[in-house]
């Protein structure tokens, strides 16, 4: 039998969760599935280290939440949530200039839950119409979940012609995704 003060504490400790997440993933930890199926937790891309990326253990979060309410994380998502919306260039800007803009324009569009906005940052030249479609069934699911962090690492170029990866990370279900960063025409732009 829940009570209110239960229910209460229980959306306190999903909103602590949700507050960390964000300083949690702007400090650069990530969590990389090895193909042996073990865990390695890095600051860089797990491509780097063959590994594909996973989702933070619940109780990892829970924990980091409960040491971070002692450094005003409340604050800080919200302050997080309104910056990601202010540094989203303006669609007359142009394209993403460098990989740091792509990942505001990332993270703004996001925060603006617009489609349109996020497949600005897909590279599109190449794609045919049934993959471009997919693409776009993709971002529209997407656009559903919050995006806490945009990430990128360079170096890792492989045979795919990627000049680095963007690491996102989704809260709410947590999930975190790579994706190949394509340097097209002077721009930089996501790649599925």
């Amino acid at each position: 039998m829940k009570t209110p003060h239960l229910a209460a504490a229980w959306s306190l400790l999903l909103a602590c969760i949700c507050a960390i997440a964000p300083a949690q993933a702007a400090g650069g930890l990530h969590r990389c599935e090895t193909s042996d199926g073990m865990s390695v937790y890095t600051d860089g891309a797990c491509r780097a280290l063959d590994a594909r990326p996973a989702p933070m253990p619940t109780e990892l979060i829970t924990r980091l939440a409960m040491d971070g309410e002692s450094f005003g994380m409340d604050s800080l998502r919200d302050s997080a949530m309104t910056n990601a919306i202010r540094t989203r260039r303006a669609p007359q800007e142009g394209c993403a200039r460098s990989t740091r803009q792509l990942s505001l324009d990332l993270l703004g569009a996001f925060a603006m839950g617009d489609v349109n906005r996020i497949a600005e940052s897909v590279h599109w030249p190449g794609l045919r119409h049934r993959q471009a479609h997919v693409v776009m069934q993709r971002l529209q699911q997407l656009v559903r979940h919050s995006l806490i962090d945009a990430s990128f690492w360079p170096g890792l170029v492989g045979s795919d012609g990627a000049s680095g990866a963007m690491q996102l990370t989704f809260a709410q279900p947590q999930q975190v995704m790579e994706l190949g960063v394509e340097r097209y025409a002077g721009c930089y732009f996501v790649r599925f």
